[in-house]
């Protein structure tokens, strides 16, 4: 399988291509990990959030905040990353009585959200 890639400028005369994060390769995988259980987000819909698959992930809608759960190029927008920060602006950190996710997972789902959350 091919991997994505993008053009970053590093300096005004240098350009590299790096690699996107993959959907299906990178975040999914982290949901499954830990956003499953009883009564989470995986193969199940809790406060109309389901993170099983990539359309279920796209279309999510945080009730709370009133918005679409993953808000695509908008990571300070987006409720999902909220919720996976500390001290979230509505109820409690997710993973939900489990370990907060580890620095390099909160990055995977920023960037992934960053680079426009795309099913790939």
């Amino acid at each position: 399988m091919l991997s994505a890639c993008q053009s970053k400028v590093i300096d005004n005369s240098t350009i590299v291509e790096v690699e996107m994060v993959s959907f299906a390769d990178d975040v999914l995988p982290i949901f499954v990990s830990t956003c499953g259980g009883t009564g989470c987000h995986i193969n199940e819909a809790v406060n109309q959030v389901e993170l099983t698959n990539y359309q279920r992930t796209i279309s999510s809608f945080a009730e709370t905040y009133n918005k679409a759960l993953v808000i695509p190029g908008d990571v300070a927008g987006s409720p999902l990353i909220d919720k996976i920060l500390a001290n979230p602006q509505f109820g409690i950190r997710m993973p939900d009585g489990g370990p907060p996710l580890s620095n390099t997972q909160i990055e995977t789902i920023s960037t992934w959200v960053e680079e426009g959350a795309l099913n790939n």
